[in-house]
């Protein structure tokens, strides 16, 4: 996912502000975080096939609305329906499940929910 997400039109908004689960205390904005939230393993005559359904959420936090949908926006466009390697990992197709306003307040948060079949080696 990190890989995904280091793509320059995803870095010239949010850098190397990526982290795994949760920011850290005051980040820089905007950052990410990403965590897998459901992972499910294929089976096929009751072995595994290798194939792995995973859902994952990107939590997006910038200064102000506008800030966080922009991200939200390049991320989409990087993301969706994207295959090929990533992380020496094969990515059979990427798409995006729901996205929502997480609260009020300021710093605003966009949820992402991807679901990435990929192929475990």
């Amino acid at each position: 996912m990190v890989e995904l997400l280091a793509a320059p039109e995803v870095a010239a908004l949010v850098g190397d502000r990526v982290y795994p689960v949760e920011l850290p205390g005051e980040p820089e904005l905007p950052a990410m975080a990403y965590q897998v939230v459901d992972e499910k393993r294929h089976q096929a005559a009751r072995r595994p096939t290798g194939g792995v359904r995973s859902l994952v959420q990107l939590s997006i936090v910038a200064p102000d609305y506008d800030a966080a949908y922009a991200v939200a926006w390049v991320v989409r466009r990087r993301l969706a329906r994207w295959r090929g390697v990533a992380g020496g990992v094969l990515i059979y197709d990427t798409l995006e499940e729901s996205s929502q306003d997480a609260g009020e307040s300021t710093p605003h948060m966009v949820a992402m929910t991807w679901r990435i079949y990929w192929k475990e080696a």
